[in-house]
């Protein structure tokens, strides 16, 4: 009798849990913004994207291009990125890859010091932000929007290609 009583009860929470929604992120696609001189380009999965800033005119130490790379995740609300590698390409300076996860984190977390780490961030590790999609209207915002478009602002709003 307990067998079939377990029995039961395993069946009975693999049916539960079989029908429990799985969150599909609507942020999923490609999506294409233009803050001051740079184009940033999102390509979104929905479990990985990456985050390409072509800028035409980069402050002396800043990136002509930057990649990011990173798996995603998030709710309705926020999107959380834990970043696996970043790419950038310099006028004056070597191109860089960081895909160290220790150099990573230490790239987002450190205080902006350009004698110490040129072009740290300073922000929180993952990284997150807020966003809203009306349409073909995807609107982020947050502190890593704010260090990605050289503080230009905290708010993009792209277009879905």
């Amino acid at each position: 009798m307990r067998r079939i009583s377990l029995l039961f009860l395993v069946i009975l929470a693999i049916l539960v849990l079989s029908t429990c929604e799985e969150f599909d992120p609507q942020w999923a696609g490609k999506w294409v913004a233009t803050v001051d001189t740079a184009v940033i380009t999102l390509d979104l999965g929905k479990w990985e994207g990456t985050l390409t800033v072509e800028n035409s005119d980069p402050p002396p130490e800043g990136a002509t291009l930057t990649i990011v790379e990173g798996e995603l995740d998030g709710d309705e609300n926020t999107i959380i990125a834990e970043i696996t590698s970043i790419y950038r390409e310099f006028q004056d300076y070597p191109d860089e890859t960081i895909d160290n996860p220790f150099f990573i984190i230490l790239y987002i977390t450190c205080p902006p010091d350009p004698n110490e780490f040129p072009g740290c961030l300073g922000l929180d590790y993952p990284c997150s932000a807020s966003y809203t999609i009306e349409g073909d209207t995807i609107t982020l915002t947050g502190d890593l929007i704010l260090a990605l478009t050289n503080k230009a602002t905290n708010t993009l709003i792209a277009t879905k290609l």
